[in-house]
């Protein structure tokens, strides 16, 4: 008995993460309503099927496949169609215009004036007349786009020249040299020993992250154990 539990343990745990796969970061990162139900529905399958050794596999498995293929479908329909789009995921609404709460919009999304007074906090704004607008996203996330002078000022406001920046390359992680970045980076191994030992690290091994940035500036974060 235990070995068919752990036989079908493993099955259904390669047949979410699969299943999951295929279905994409895009979907998984976003709580839609059909998500939710998806997500609930296909989680307790996956268990029954786990742990539920006296019912044919194949019970929960065509389910599973079914709510999957579901799924996929919306998401794909979703893509190709402004008409479903907005019927399987929603549509922003505005909650914030020229400084002053919407509360019909509140209303309509049973959202209360406290609770989005802690979203605009989230976002560090806490003063509604500093907004332009703020957009409440099918996702549950808040948008917001300040008045013209509460906005931070940038570079471009002051004309200054800036050079284009990327990504900073991961060097060393999890005390291991990332080979493949010092070549794009054109740097040694040896150069790079050397120059950890500035941040007081001795050793590789005791380097939990080390990147390099476009300016070439080296960032070293320590293991928590290294003494």
């Amino acid at each position: 008995m235990l070995d068919n539990m752990f036989f079908r343990i493993v099955g259904s745990f390669i047949l979410l993460w699969a299943i999951l796969r295929i279905i994409g970061k895009k979907e998984m990162g976003r709580i839609t309503y059909y998500n939710l139900a998806t997500a609930a529905a296909m989680g307790t399958l996956a268990g029954g099927l786990a742990s539920d050794t006296r019912t044919n596999p194949l019970y929960y498995v065509g389910p599973l496949l079914g709510y999957f293929a579901l799924t996929y479908l919306m998401g794909y329909a979703s893509l190709k169609s402004i008409t479903a789009r907005k019927i399987f995921e929603g549509e922003p609404t505005v909650v914030i215009s020229n400084g002053k709460v919407m509360e019909n919009n509140l209303r309509k999304m049973r959202l209360s004036t406290d609770n989005l007074m802690k979203k605009l906090r989230e976002k560090k704004v806490f003063n509604v007349s500093d907004v332009e607008f703020a957009v409440m996203e099918p996702e549950g996330k808040i948008s917001i786009l300040l008045r013209k002078e509460n906005q931070p000022v940038t570079p471009k406001d002051m004309n200054i020249p800036v050079g284009y920046q990327q990504l900073p390359l991961d060097v060393i992680k999890d005390g291991k040299i990332i080979e493949e970045n010092i070549k794009k980076l054109g740097i040694t191994k040896s150069w790079l020993k050397e120059q950890i030992k500035t941040h007081n690290v001795e050793n590789i091994k005791d380097v939990a992250l080390a990147q390099i940035d476009t300016s070439g500036n080296l960032y070293v974060d320590s293991r928590d154990d290294y003494k």
